[in-house]
């Protein structure tokens, strides 16, 4: 009577390799899986510092120019106001342009932060290979597959 083989010991070669390439995948996955957060936490970070900079220049240059600005529009006010020869109708119409020159530059400062994403692209796209890569469906093979779908759609 041969003895049971034991669970956690395969007896044959070819079964421990398999054992072991599944204990070498399960850990090179869990590297792989912390590397790729790895790169998205410092992607972030970087993107949220550049994105921090950039306000806090622009709040900054802005208290300093709002303070030279609001003395300007009290001397065209003034100039104006010996022209029209009234004070009112002066800062109504530096009020007015003044105005209008400020929504301009806030739809334009608008649109500038939002053509900033903080997506971390380059670890998204990363990931996107891993999988693919995973599933046997690497960058390769990807572009075969592409290619020879498209081959047969242009054949139907």
């Amino acid at each position: 009577m041969q003895p049971e083989p034991h669970p956690e010991r395969p007896n044959e070669a070819g079964d421990r390799s398999i054992v072991t390439l599944f204990r070498q995948l399960s850990r090179e996955l869990g590297t792989l899986l912390r590397q790729e957060a790895d790169l998205a936490r410092a992607e972030v970070r970087e993107k949220a510092a550049h994105f921090g900079t950039g306000v806090s220049q622009l709040g900054a240059g802005a208290g300093v120019v709002f303070a030279g600005f609001l003395i300007l529009l009290m001397a065209a006010v003034y100039g104006l106001a010996g022209l029209v020869d009234s004070l009112a109708l002066a800062a109504l119409i530096v009020g007015a342009i003044t105005t209008a020159i400020g929504l301009v530059l806030l739809v334009r400062g608008r649109s500038q932060l939002k053509s900033e994403t903080l997506t971390p692209t380059r670890t998204v796209e990363s990931l996107r290979q891993d999988v693919q890569m995973v599933q046997g469906d690497g960058p390769i093979e990807a572009e075969a597959t592409h290619l020879h779908d498209d081959a047969q759609h242009r054949s139907h």
